[in-house]
C-alpha cells in the first residue's frame, strides 16, 4: 500500500472522528438545554433569560472571557496529563494528588529562593515536576512489577499526599501572620500577566504549549508509540519487541510530572499564595477533558474550552438565581456518558467487535 493512500486513509479517519467528536457534542448541547428548559420550569424562572446568560454570558465583556481562558488553564495540564496515561491502557488517578503537590511545591520553594533570584518560577516548575514525577513512579512501578491495581494505589496516594501537605502547610512552612496559608509571593517570584486586568497569566500559553508537546510525544516519537501500541493492544506490543512494561512506567512518570507542573504553573500565574484546603478536582476534571478530546493532546484545547465555557455559563446563571451551579455537574456527567460511549465504541471497532 503505497504513501499516498495510507495518508488519505488517514485523512478520512481523522473527519469520521471530529464529525463523531462534533455529533456528540451537540448531543450534549442539547442535553444540557433540556435540562435547563426543565430547571426553570420546575423553579418559574424565566427560560430566555436563563439560556441567554448560559450560553452568552461567558462572552459578555473581557472580564468573563478572561473567566474562561482562566478556567481552562488547569484543565489544559490535567488533561494532557490523563491522555498520556489512558493511551498506556493506565487509569491514574494521581493527576489529582500531583496537581496539588506541584502547586504546593511552588508556594514554598518560591519564597525561599534568594530574593531577585532570575528564573525563580521555572525553578519553580522543574522542581514541582520532578517531585511529582517520583512520587508517580510509585503506583507506575507497583503496576509493572507487582500487579498492582494503578487505580487503587494511586488514589490513596492522593490522600497521603493531602494529609502531608496540610501538615506541612500547618505546622512547618505556612506564613507565621496567617493560618494554613504559603508566604506571600512577590511579582518577580511568579510567572508574568498578559493582561491583569482580566488576571490572564502566561500561565495559559505554557498550558497550550503542554498540550502540543504532549501530542507530539505520543504521535511522533518511538515512546509515544510504544505507549499507544501497549494500550491498544498489550499482547501485540510485547510480540512485536516494544517494551511494554516500561512504556507502563514511564507513562505514568510523565503524566504525574505534567500534573505537578501544571499545578505549579497554575499557581505561580494566578495566585500569590498557597492556600488550598482541599483537593480542588481539577486532576478529576482531567479525566472528563480527556474522554472528551479522545485521549489526544492535540484535541485538549478545544475541550477544555468547552467544559470551562459551560462551567463559567452555568456560574453566571447561579449568579441570577435562576438554576443552581450544581447543575453543570449534571451536564458534565451527561458528557461523560455521551464521550464515553463514543470512545468505547471506536475501541470495539479497533479491536474488531461490531461496528456501533
Amino acid at each position: 500500500m503505497n504513501r499516498k493512500l495510507m495518508d488519505g486513509i488517514r485523512r478520512r479517519r481523522l473527519w469520521r472522528s471530529l464529525l463523531r467528536t462534533g455529533m456528540t457534542g451537540a448531543a450534549a448541547l442539547l442535553i444540557a438545554m433540556g435540562i435547563l428548559a426543565l430547571s426553570c420550569a420546575a423553579t418559574g424562572y424565566d427560560a430566555a433569560g436563563t439560556f441567554r446568560q448560559f450560553f452568552l454570558g461567558p462572552v459578555e465583556s473581557p472580564y468573563e472571557i478572561g473567566e474562561v481562558l482562566l478556567e481552562c488553564v488547569p484543565l489544559l495540564f490535567t488533561g494532557t496529563a490523563v491522555c498520556i496515561m489512558n493511551r498506556c491502557g493506565q487509569f491514574n488517578m494521581f493527576v489529582e494528588g500531583g496537581f496539588f503537590l506541584g502547586a504546593f511545591v511552588a508556594g514554598v520553594l518560591a519564597p525561599m529562593l534568594p530574593a531577585g533570584m532570575p528564573m525563580i518560577p521555572v525553578l519553580c516548575l522543574l522542581a514541582a515536576a520532578l517531585i511529582c514525577g517520583a512520587l508517580g513512579y510509585i503506583p507506575a512501578k507497583m503496576k509493572a512489577s507487582l500487579g498492582v491495581d494503578e487505580f487503587v494505589s494511586s488514589l490513596m496516594l492522593n490522600y497521603i499526599v493531602f494529609w502531608v501537605v496540610m501538615y506541612l502547610l500547618h505546622e512547618v512552612f505556612g506564613d507565621p501572620d496567617t493560618v494554613n496559608k504559603t508566604r506571600y509571593l512577590e511579582d518577580y517570584m511568579k510567572l508574568p500577566f498578559l493582561d491583569e486586568s482580566i488576571r490572564l497569566s502566561g500561565n495559559l500559553l505554557i498550558a497550550v504549549g503542554a498540550c502540543l508537546l504532549g501530542g507530539l510525544f505520543l504521535f511522533r516519537t518511538k515512546w509515544g508509540y510504544t505507549i499507544r501500541m501497549t494500550g491498544d493492544n498489550p499482547r501485540f506490543a510485547g510480540y512485536s519487541g516494544l517494551r511494554s512494561g516500561q512504556a507502563v512506567v514511564y507513562s505514568q512518570i510523565i503524566g504525574a510530572m505534567t500534573a505537578g507542573f501544571g499545578g505549579a504553573a497554575f499557581l505561580l500565574g494566578s495566585y500569590y499564595r498557597f492556600e488550598w484546603t482541599a483537593l480542588p478536582n481539577y486532576g478529576f476534571d482531567g479525566f472528563v477533558v480527556a474522554i472528551i478530546a479522545g485521549n489526544n493532546p492535540f484535541y485538549v484545547p478545544f475541550a477544555a474550552l468547552f467544559l470551562s465555557y459551560l462551567r463559567v455559563g452555568a456560574l453566571q446563571t447561579a449568579r441570577m438565581g435562576s438554576v443552581p451551579n450544581e447543575l453543570i455537574y449534571v451536564i458534565q456527567a451527561v458528557m461523560i456518558i455521551l464521550f464515553g460511549a463514543k470512545t468505547f465504541g471506536d475501541m470495539l471497532k479497533r479491536r474488531g467487535g461490531k461496528k456501533v
